[in-house]
């Protein structure tokens, strides 16, 4: 979902609205059972009753209506023209939840992105939120949300050890040790597409086949993308390029760089909001990125406005999107075989990870006069595992062969988030350290303290404001 700019705004609002912050409790881990004290497991002792299961509490709504809020169309299943399993099987689950809670359950739309937590604080302000229970961007919730008390945290109403739910759910949701978002399903990860019938053609190693050993590198990805880059005609021209660009252009191709490397922008190692982008590991991703433009030339330049297009040209052998994109490659790309692969692992990183911005779960309003109950509505009608299980059963019929198939299985149980979008003007401020770059105007150390002092100053102004 294509973002739109709002920290200003939000941060603006803020400002104008006072609101006491929530207080901060730590929890305690019990220590572990002296020795001594230890009981002597060779005595008999009278049986012990199972403690009895948790009784499910029951609500009532006499009718009333709990409102969801959205900021997309046919967010509500119910009406929908084209309804496929997934669609009637959370009908199913509304109907249900309705009469189990004697209430109607309403999916609002506020479509102005924009301006979406604009109308969500100022309705919540006046003491009618537009919803119950929200979808927010995590980059909206963390800190500012959280800290003025727009929202709630909700372990206390869910045990969120449940196997039911997703890892990313508990890491990307939570905030300071407490849980504020519940979601059935991971975002859609950002990778690296590549067009496997050029690459036989070129006689390069399969992407997919390195990964898969481990082997999938950064050093095997510069020598991949040097090999791919080629003058096809003998015109003296690059014609093929190893990376026609990127969705987002190469501010995030540069992000991936700097977090699969175990870097950051904008938290220390113990995760506190810290400007970070001068880290080692971030660093040595901006290096990368620099020599993969600058001395490698593998990259397409000029910078194209629309990388997936000259991808689908065969202008490129790689192109860096979301997997939400493959339905148009696979369209336009007829007779050419399709892969898709995790960005390669940098020498910090132990793992294959995909990262994205754009994550975003319900969460609830701490305004709204339901909230207990709109959090279990929400739970109730999510498909969790059968809903996975029939997203995998889609994949199955859009993703071209058994191998990219196989890397979205394995990237949805390894995304993680990326948080600085909530820095007012951090996407710009990142952006301008990679022109800088990729241009080769600066080296990455000259660019990162060049905007050093104003992220700072802003990372400042985004923690007063959220206090």
């Amino acid at each position: 979902m294509k973002a739109l700019k709002f920290a200003s705004y939000f941060l603006t609002l803020m400002l104008i609205v006072s609101v006491i912050g929530c207080s901060k409790g730590t929890d305690t881990k019990p220590a572990a059972e002296p020795a001594a004290q230890q009981e002597d497991t060779t005595k008999t002792e009278p049986a012990k009753e199972e403690p009895a299961a948790a009784e499910e509490k029951k609500f009532d709504l006499n009718g009333q209506t709990v409102k969801i809020g959205v900021w997309w169309d046919d967010a509500d299943p119910r009406t929908m023209k084209d309804k496929g399993p997934a669609e009637e099987a959370q009908i199913k689950l509304i109907e249900e939840t309705e009469k189990k809670y004697n209430a109607k359950i309403e999916f609002v739309k506020f479509g102005d992105y924009g301006k979406y937590v604009e109308n969500f604080t100022v309705t919540s302000l006046s003491g009618e939120p537009f919803a119950d229970i929200v979808r927010l961007e995590l980059f909206w919730a963390f800190p500012q949300l959280v800290n003025k008390e727009f929202i709630q945290p909700i372990d206390e109403w869910i045990d969120v050890k449940d196997a039911k739910y997703i890892d990313w759910m508990r890491a990307g949701g939570s905030y300071k040790g407490k849980q504020y978002g519940i979601i059935d399903s991971a975002p859609s990860p950002y990778g690296i597409f590549y067009n496997k019938t050029l690459v036989q053609k070129l006689g390069l190693e399969d992407p997919y086949e390195l990964q898969q050993k481990g082997e999938w590198t950064w050093d095997k990805f510069r020598e991949f993308a040097k090999k791919a880059t080629k003058d096809t005609n003998g015109d003296g021209k690059t014609d093929v390029w190893g990376l026609s660009g990127a969705y987002g252009k190469l501010k995030a191709l540069t992000e991936q760089m700097v977090y699969t490397n175990k870097g950051s922008v904008d938290k220390d190692e113990s995760g506190e909001i810290k400007f970070s982008l001068n880290g080692p590991n971030a660093v040595e991703a901006l290096q990368y990125v620099s020599d993969l433009f600058n001395v490698d030339k593998s990259i397409q330049q000029p910078i194209p406005d629309d990388a997936s297009k000259e991808f689908v040209a065969g202008k490129g052998v790689m192109y860096a999107g979301f997997s939400w994109e493959l339905g148009g490659f696979v369209e336009n790309m007829k007779g050419q075989d399709l892969g898709y692969v995790f960005f390669p692992k940098g020498p910090k990183a132990e793992k294959y990870v995909s990262y994205t911005p754009f994550g975003n779960m319900w969460m609830v309003s701490k305004y709204s006069k339901n909230a207990e109950a709109a959090l279990h509505i929400i739970d109730e009608i999510s498909l969790n595992e059968a809903g996975r299980k029939l997203s995998e059963e889609s994949w199955q019929t859009s993703y071209p062969n058994k191998e990219s198939m196989d890397t979205r299985k394995q990237m949805a149980d390894n995304i993680d988030y990326i948080s600085y979008y909530a820095i007012p003007d951090g996407e710009k401020l990142f952006e301008g350290v990679v022109k800088e770059i990729t241009e080769g105007k600066v080296s990455p150390a000259t660019a990162i303290d060049k905007v050093k002092p104003q992220f700072e100053a802003n990372i400042k102004k985004l923690l007063d404001s959220s206090k």
